[in-house]
């Protein structure tokens, strides 16, 4: 009876059904709560994982995408196609990895096919091979410039000797106007950009695109791998969030930058024939992915901008959702990196693509079963990740109510009001119509006029107007014809 009754239904009506019905399911699913804060599930279940303190040295699962139809079963990126191609660069250093580098054992580092690891001391770090990208400066400029007493240091104590006050935590907090010039493996952290050109170029010659991150850096491989189709890797190619330090533009080295092979030969075909002449302007420098952007100029290969893709803020504290450049629209754009995240973030926005990707790949299958037309990796920008995405399905789940020891870092400290209670604060945000959430810590109450999940803080306690975002959220959903890649 219910079969026969279907078939009188038209066909355009069973498909939008189906269609709502599929819509329902991503958006009113969720993963159970997890230590800190919950996560949403956009269809499918969650993806089976081990953590970073589990066996770190296993060998990751067989790629899905060498088999015929995707098992979703498996870590969904694993399922995804193209990055056969593409080289992932890791740098890194002996006083961040131990705390930095194990968040991405068993999360990002499962996805990508092709991956080295470079740093300023060389190791086997749980099964992978961790080089020392500085192993040819000259002896000269090591026993000579102050930058490499730490580097001397480490290779001759160990880098699992080194002190707990010799190491920079899991915290990886904003650069000051000239870096942070007061860590000593950040000043030497310079000295690897241009050497890290060459060794890769050494070791992978063969790849068409290179894509270097750093530990807290979080690659959105699964549009990564959407965008560099669009691209042309026969020609030296130079891509990243644009910074200016003078006159020299360069792509920011914690949001991520990629290079393509021909940029690449041309980097190091410039470091090797001026290497003295880079290493002196590396020496008077504070930035070496400015030292590394000088070089790629002058070699005749000019960054392209691709803020805002690339970003070098945090989607927890530190984003600035409703950012613009020319006709650039964050909120719009596809997302390609983050940056500044803790290593539990890693792991958390880790599983959080995983399901991304699950649900496309569950609406691919659902679709060619029925012969629908569909394509992954096609033109349809809604398989693509945008910033807002992030905002909607990643942030606002976790800012629906107060939550004790948590600081959503508001902008607006009001003054007099040490003292008052949480009830006084939240008045105080509601009686201004443009605040979107408050805080009250040691310091009194904050106010905020843009929303953000927060983190972790002892001493406050953080409140948002959900009602108030999803109205803010609405209006920044104006994104016909904007939602395409910033640069291709």
């Amino acid at each position: 009876m219910l079969s026969a009754t279907i078939g009188r239904v038209p066909k355009f009506a069973l498909f939008v059904a189906l269609a709502l019905t599929f819509i329902i399911v991503i958006h009113i699913s969720s993963f159970p709560s997890l230590s800190k804060w919950k996560l949403p599930v956009l269809g499918g279940q969650q993806p089976q994982i081990t953590t970073a303190t589990e066996d770190a040295s296993q060998e990751s699962p067989q790629k899905a995408s060498q088999e015929p139809s995707p098992d979703l079963s498996a870590i969904p990126c694993q399922s995804l196609k193209g990055g056969e191609d593409v080289l992932v660069v890791m740098r890194t250093g002996a006083t961040e990895i131990k705390d930095k580098l194990p968040a991405h054992l068993n999360t990002t580092f499962q996805c990508y096919p092709h991956l080295v690891i470079f740093s300023d001391f060389a190791e086997d770090f749980h099964g992978r091979e961790v080089h020392d990208v500085l192993r040819d400066i000259p002896d000269e400029i090591k026993s000579k410039n102050d930058d490499f007493k730490h580097y001397l240091h480490v290779q001759e104590a160990g880098r699992q000797n080194l002190n707990d006050d010799e190491l920079s935590g899991k915290i990886s907090a904003e650069s000051g106007p000239v870096g942070k010039s007061d860590n000593a493996g950040w000043r030497l952290d310079k000295w690897k950009f241009l050497p890290m050109i060459n060794r890769t170029l050494e070791m992978y010659p063969d790849k068409k695109w290179y894509v270097f991150v750093e530990p807290d850096t979080y690659l959105v491989w699964s549009n990564l791998l959407q965008w560099l189709p669009k691209l042309k890797p026969d020609k030296p190619l130079y891509y990243g969030s644009e910074v200016m330090i003078g006159d020299d533009v360069f792509a920011h080295g914690g949001s991520a930058f990629v290079m393509s092979k021909p940029a690449m030969e041309k980097g190091a075909e410039i470091y090797n024939e001026k290497v003295n002449e880079l290493h002196d302007f590396t020496a008077g420098h504070w930035a070496g992915d400015c030292v590394l952007g000088k070089a790629l100029h002058d070699a005749g290969v000019d960054l392209t901008w691709s803020w805002p893709q690339f970003q070098g803020g945090n989607p927890s504290f530190s984003m600035g959702w409703t950012d613009h450049k020319t006709d650039h629209v964050l909120w719009c754009t596809p997302a390609i990196s983050y940056h500044h995240l803790t290593p539990y973030e890693v792991r958390d926005f880790w599983q959080f693509e995983q399901t991304w990707i699950r649900s496309v790949l569950a609406k691919q299958k659902h679709n060619r079963e029925r012969g629908l037309p569909f394509r992954f990796w096609g033109d349809d920008m809604t398989n693509v990740l945008h910033h807002r995405d992030t905002f909607k399905l990643y942030v606002m789940p976790n800012i629906t109510q107060e939550r004790n020891h948590w600081n959503n870092t508001p902008e607006v400290p009001a003054p007099d009001t040490q003292g008052i209670t949480l009830e006084d604060c939240r008045e105080r945000c509601e009686e201004n119509d443009d605040c979107l959430q408050y805080a009250l810590g040691p310091d009194g109450c904050s106010t905020g006029r843009e929303p953000r999940m927060g983190q972790e803080d002892e001493t406050t306690t953080a409140g948002w107007m959900p009602e108030r975002i999803e109205e803010w959220v609405k209006d920044l959903d104006h994104c016909w014809n904007k939602d395409g890649w910033a640069v291709t």
